[in-house]
């Protein structure tokens, strides 16, 4: 009996290891933009002078962000209320307002149409013709839910805000989310 104990308690064991292993890989990082959009995961490292990433790197500067993304060459200018500048070799000519919790934008994001409605309990996003409606699962950090480009076999998409983008401008906000998504 005492042989068949050994070899059970070593799988227990490796078993407790790739469990533990599996929770710590799966919790977000706590200074990152984290994202699991169909199948794939990744996070936005966000300091106080940049945002990175894989195929991300963008500087954060004051009234504007520059750098270079899977989009292309980012660089804009954020005022008070808009966006202006340019994605790739395409414009970007956002209206941003916000009303109590609610932060809105509308307008062009690399050529195309954009709309992003943020509050602490969804967040709403359309762009590269596909929308995004997140519920929130912790009121301003977490959100998930489906998009619309999805096929039903796709698992929610899942974003985490980390506390450098809650206390970031209302424009760098939307700006990082278009450019995330």
């Amino acid at each position: 009996m005492k042989r068949f104990l050994s070899p059970l308690r070593r799988g227990v064991l490796v078993a407790a290891v790739v469990l533990g292993a599996g929770a710590a890989v799966s919790a977000p990082k706590q200074d990152a933009i984290n994202l699991r959009i169909a199948r794939e995961q990744y996070n936005l490292v966000m300091t106080a002078d940049e945002v990175t990433g894989q195929d991300f790197q963008v500087a954060r500067t004051p009234g504007g962000l520059r750098g270079r993304t899977y989009l292309g060459v980012v660089d804009v200018k954020l005022k008070d209320g808009e966006v202006r500048g340019s994605l790739g070799s395409a414009l970007v000519n956002l209206k941003v307002k916000r009303d109590g919790d609610t932060l809105e934008a509308e307008g062009g994001f690399g050529g195309r149409p954009a709309s992003v409605k943020l509050t602490p309990d969804e967040m709403k996003i359309y762009i590269r013709d596909c929308t995004y409606r997140l519920k929130a699962r912790e009121p301003g950090r977490s959100y998930a839910g489906k998009r619309s480009c999805d096929m039903a076999t796709v698992p929610e998409s899942e974003v985490w805000l980390p506390d450098e983008f809650l206390a970031a401008s209302p424009e760098e906000k939307v700006t990082l989310l278009l450019l995330a998504l």
